[in-house]
């Protein structure tokens, strides 16, 4: 079997910004409203001097800190994988032309609520207007940075995560100018990254109960988990340049092996391609299951963004709905799509 390396498994994992398949029960426990990007901004400044501010973050600050942050890391990013090939900047040049999807998907059981009440929703709106929608947004994203003042969407797959639904909704470029996001979800942060056991986490707080407080608890989530994941922050401005460093370390980390000769042949098509949709189809492939691990790694998306918006999308910010095909009939005879008939098609098998 043909070997790839540890840091090539890992690019994988990052890149694909892999959740994990477990759902945040409906019942969960919440707290206190908390600003999506709140808590990971408040540890930031808590970082840069520890007394008191005595002044509330609210979004607007929230949102400039946000774009501090992103330019910061992006010149992080150009210092320490300066210089670049001129392969490489052929890529940078190129994608920044090429808006990346941005795609949300829900079960195909909500798509009425959503058609019904114009809107696609955060936790915490859904809560204030009465809907109780199947949900993806666990409790400990919510404790970690504000999940559940977020409506989230994958930034760069081009039919978004399956994980997340069936029905597939596409949205305009416009609504990045909301939103914000990191190359990966806070659970996989958890875990991955951090390394502690998101799992069991997740379920004490769906169970009720409030995480442990003493740092040393391997279950406890703090100070230094907010700012670490604080500096994977990307704003909208940013988002594809962001996604062309993924791809060079990508490239940079692939060796000389079957699967790295094709990830590097796979990165110089992107350069030849002449379509948005034929770019970030190569960019992040379909995933396939049962593959063997040599064809995975060859597979390895060039990058992943989750991207976290303001708490409700309109459905005049979206430009498609795609359902499966043998639900099409039923979805375009409810009521309540009669006035979005030309959003709703049979998703492509």
């Amino acid at each position: 079997m043909l070997k790839y390396s540890l840091t090539l498994r890992l690019l994988y994992t990052i890149s694909l910004g892999l959740l994990f398949p477990w759902q945040a029960e409906s019942q969960q426990s919440i707290s206190d409203p908390e600003l999506g990007g709140g808590p990971i901004a408040a540890a930031r400044r808590t970082a840069i001097d520890a007394r008191p501010f005595h002044r509330e973050l609210d979004a607007g600050s929230i949102r400039k800190w946000m774009k501090i942050s992103s330019k910061c890391t992006m010149a992080e990013f150009e210092l320490f994988l300066a210089p670049l090939t001129e392969l490489e900047q052929e890529l940078l040049a190129k994608i920044e032309s090429i808006p990346a999807p941005i795609v949300t998907r829900l079960h195909f059981e909500d798509l009425r609520a959503v058609l019904k009440n114009k809107q696609l929703s955060s936790y915490y709106e859904e809560e204030r207007i009465g809907k109780h929608l199947i949900h993806t947004t666990p409790a400990l994203e919510n404790e970690l940075y504000g999940a559940f003042d977020c409506v989230f969407a994958s930034v760069g797959p081009p039919d978004g995560s399956p994980r997340y639904g069936d029905v597939i909704i596409r949205l305009r470029d416009s609504v990045r100018e909301h939103g914000w996001a990191t190359p990966f979800s806070g659970m996989h942060f958890i875990y991955s990254i951090r390394h502690q056991d998101a799992r069991k986490m997740q379920q004490l707080l769906i169970a009720g109960k409030n995480l442990p407080t003493d740092p040393t608890n391997p279950l406890s989530l703090g100070f230094d988990d907010r700012l670490h994941f604080s500096h994977y922050v990307v704003s909208e401005n940013h988002w594809n340049r962001a996604l062309a460093y993924q791809a060079i370390l990508v490239l940079r980390n692939a060796e000389d092996t079957l699967a790295g000769k094709q990830i590097q042949e796979r990165f110089h098509k992107l350069l030849t391609v002449k379509t948005p949709d034929s770019f970030w189809e190569l960019f992040i492939p379909a995933r396939e299951k049962g593959l063997p691990p040599e064809e995975m790694a060859a597979r390895i998306p060039f990058g992943y963004l989750e991207g976290k918006f303001e708490n409700q999308f309109s459905l005049e910010e979206v430009t498609a709905i795609e359902v499966p095909s043998e639900k099409l009939k039923e979805a375009l005879s409810w009521p309540e799509a009669q006035d979005h008939l030309g959003l709703i098609s049979a998703k492509r098998d």
